[in-house]
């Protein structure tokens, strides 16, 4: 005996196919959305006056004739909604407010100092509330919020289960926030390499791992268009992946991993050790090295060559078709990517090499917000029509 089959279900699956296809492919006919969807065109007409009078797209002029009446085009209304994206780094947050197209309409970077969960959240709240007043977009237009942290995170709990640089262990971000509004908590190297598999340099690849430089160094896997999470949330923990045996100490209680070698703390180590004085930050050794100044570049041109072991040892492991690099190491893109691609290249495996893109972000300190509150806006059209 055939199941029935909910045609509830049916109409809300159509009408999330429509709005995800003009959120991906911008004002369309209703004879490019039956095509591509592969539905009648009485059918589409059927769901777009109903989506226009949910206010969620709206008409946008004609396309051109071809000959006869011209067809009315249809896109994504951006501003039925808002997200906010937070980047939820140890020294700062970066926080978007963004519509539903990923415009971003309202941005703020702001330093914060300790680790305490509940003084994050009340420093994010505020500013969410800063960022609205100055956008004038009320709070009810607000409709999720998205966090990525630096940390292991529990896919289907939202639980921080480990952030060592930010010293948590089982913390729930999400109830914290004084505002009832739905949080979505990621990795936040997971959350940057959806951000530029949506809205960056990665949009027409299907295999890329998004490689985050900070005081540690964490990737994020997007294998088949899909991001990769492991058997237990753990995949992409790459910085702790060993260089050197027997190397230098590392937070995790090993000794040689990466992220000792090539972060931005391993940088700033290696200046101390070298200089014998040390710097505030990795932007004084930035702005160091550029000046030319000599401890500075042989740090960089050090914790670099580290840099393209690891990347080569990823390529070799995966074969993706491109590699992408994040965190402010990008300041530097044009007097290092010469040395990187080299140090690549000679721990590659030839036929690899040959077929992977190595680029460093554009999206430079957005990717992260920008992609986890992507995922936000996808949980909010996919629930809409549930």
């Amino acid at each position: 005996m055939k199941k029935a089959i909910n045609h509830q279900i049916m109409r809300s699956n159509n009408k999330r196919q429509i709005v995800e296809l003009l959120r991906k492919s911008g004002a369309l006919t209703k004879k490019e959305i039956a095509q591509q969807l592969g539905v009648s065109i009485t059918t589409v007409a059927t769901f777009i006056t109903e989506l226009i009078n949910e206010d969620r797209i709206l008409p946008s002029g004609n396309a051109e004739s071809t000959g006869g009446r011209k067809s009315e085009l249809y896109h994504l209304n951006p501003d039925a909604s808002y997200v906010i994206g937070v980047d939820l780094q140890v020294d700062r947050l970066v926080i978007l407010l963004i519509n539903l197209e990923g415009g971003i309409l309202g941005t703020e970077e702001i330093k914060h100092t300790g680790t305490d969960e509940w003084q994050i959240a009340s420093t994010l709240y505020r500013t969410i509330l800063r960022i609205s007043e100055s956008t004038r977009i009320p709070i009810s237009k607000i409709a999720g919020i998205g966090v990525g942290v630096p940390g292991i995170v529990n896919h289907q709990t939202g639980i921080i289960e480990f952030a060592p640089n930010l010293g948590w262990k089982n913390v729930n971000l999400a109830p914290l926030i004084p505002l009832n509004l739905p949080v979505i908590v990621e990795n936040e190297a997971n959350a940057a390499a959806i951000g530029e598999a949506n809205f960056g340099v990665a949009q027409e690849r299907a295999n890329m791992i998004y490689i985050s430089v900070g005081l540690g160094i964490g990737a994020g896997l997007i294998l088949k268009n899909h991001l990769y999470y492991g058997h237990n949330f753990l995949a992409g923990e790459f910085g702790h992946m060993t260089i050197s045996p027997n190397g230098l100490p590392c937070r995790c209680g090993k000794k040689g991993c990466w992220e000792v070698y090539a972060s931005n703390s391993a940088a700033l180590n290696l200046y101390r050790h070298y200089s014998k004085t040390a710097l505030d930050s990795y932007e004084d050794l930035l702005t160091a090295f550029l000046r030319n100044e000599p401890v500075a570049t042989r740090v960089i041109n050090e914790t670099t060559d580290y840099l393209g072991l690891g990347i080569a040892n990823l390529i070799n492991g995966l074969n993706p078709e491109m590699i992408i690099i994040g965190g402010k190491i990008t300041e530097a893109e044009s007097f290092i990517q010469h040395r990187l691609l080299k140090e690549i290249k000679k721990h590659c495996f030839e036929y690899s090499y040959r077929s992977v893109e190595v680029k460093f972000s554009q999206l430079k300190n957005k990717a992260a917000a920008l992609g986890v509150g992507g995922l936000m806006i996808n949980w909010l059209l996919d629930k809409t029509d549930r």
